[in-house]
């Protein structure tokens, strides 16, 4: 098949008037401008927030793309309080999780000015793919961005469901379904490391079980919580172990909305904070032997006597403080007391033979919630009349 020669004109010439080009290349022109000042304010303002965190004092050894995730153990708690130690100032430390910059609140001046100073600010929850498959879009209360949504929800909650009024409704289900309830996990959790650390320290299992029966009349099929108010030593049990093994001892991470001064620090817009409340809670600049387990501090006398779990003491913070501070606090303490009231008050307890001979092992496995790594194992006894 032949081929036709000549002169070929260039292919905008042959398909398209010779105006197409100048309007081709004014539109390049014009795009690249528009690129230009949209990447270039990008890169300003992120500039500008980059230097407010290189401000903020943090680890040396930042890796790329992982950033200081290398860092974090096992127990991310323990991993957050020993570098807090070493690298942080006035409770603070910038550390870049990935490419999120998270600001680590270690101390109880730091937490009251996330928690309470700045709450508003400080109000919000980071968008997280898992949290969005797992809680429905995050529409939950505890993971939902601070905005409508989020108080009409938290309205219902507090004002319908969780009010103490509605918790003393649910009693009777509560006392009737106790061991049911117990399955629950954090519930679960606070009830095993008190009946752990209680079978490590017979004396105050001794103390506590004198309370209880010198107290609730015998012969009776369960204890209720109308008899609960005055057991001070078991109340004081249960905040001594919420003190060391918070099921959630970091809380959930808050998201700054604008940017703030927190111990003259500089926090920008958009910055994530999660505070250790574990780190809190041992910290021996607050707390006598603060890695004891000790329930008399929490009695009349005690150098903890005036703290309570419901976020006015920013070195025990349980529940958390503040706007996001969990709302099933009321549910959540009358359940822990009706589950140990009944357990120590029906039996007394041993430890298996194979158990006794090693001891308890407290070692710790972090989760969704920290719990610990092995089971507890115990033998019920029928007291003896």
């Amino acid at each position: 098949m032949g081929h036709v020669h000549g002169h070929h004109e260039p292919l905008l010439q042959a398909k398209y008037p010779p105006q197409a080009a100048l309007v081709v290349s004014v539109l390049l022109v014009v795009c690249a401008l528009l690129v230009r000042r949209r990447f270039g304010t990008t890169t300003t303002l992120s500039t500008a927030r980059e230097q407010l965190l290189s401000k903020l004092p943090s680890p040396p050894r930042r890796l790329p793309i992982i950033g200081h995730l290398h860092l974090i153990g096992s127990l991310p708690h323990v991993s957050l309080r020993d570098l807090a130690a070493r690298h942080g100032r006035h409770g603070l430390m910038l550390l870049h999780l990935g490419a999120v910059p998270t600001l680590v609140v270690s101390s109880p001046s730091a937490a009251q000015a996330v928690l309470r100073t700045q709450d508003h600010i400080f109000a919000s929850r980071a968008y997280s793919p898992a949290t969005d498959i797992l809680f429905y879009g995050s529409t939950g209360i505890a993971f939902s961005p601070y905005g409508q949504h989020w108080r009409q929800v938290k309205k219902i909650v507090t004002t319908h469901l969780l009010t103490n009024k509605k918790v003393r409704s649910y009693r009777h289900a509560r006392e009737h379904e106790v061991m049911f309830e117990a399955g629950t996990d954090t519930s679960f959790i606070v009830l095993e490391y008190a009946m752990a650390h209680l079978m490590q320290t017979p004396c105050l299992m001794n103390k506590l079980q004198t309370e209880v029966r010198s107290t609730i009349p015998k012969g009776k099929e369960i204890v209720t919580e109308d008899e609960l108010n005055s057991l001070a030593y078991l109340k004081a049990v249960i905040k001594e172990t919420l003190r060391l093994h918070m099921p959630a001892p970091l809380l959930l991470p808050h998201l700054s909305m604008a940017d703030c001064n927190i111990e003259g620090y500089t926090i920008p817009s958009g910055t994530r904070a999660i505070v250790n409340s574990w780190a809190l809670a041992r910290d021996p600049s607050y707390w006598e032997n603060a890695n004891e387990f000790m329930p008399e501090r929490f009695m009349e006398g005690g150098s903890a006597a005036a703290m309570d779990n419901k976020g006015n003491d920013f070195q025990y913070l349980p529940f958390g403080a503040g706007r996001r501070m969990c709302p099933g606090i009321n549910f959540a303490s009358s359940t822990i007391e009706v589950m140990l009231v009944n357990l120590v008050y029906h039996f007394n307890w041993e430890l298996p033979v194979e158990l006794s001979k090693k001891g308890i092992d407290m070692t710790e496995l972090f989760g969704v919630t920290v719990r610990r790594m092995e089971k507890l194992l115990l033998v019920p006894i029928a007291p003896q009349d």
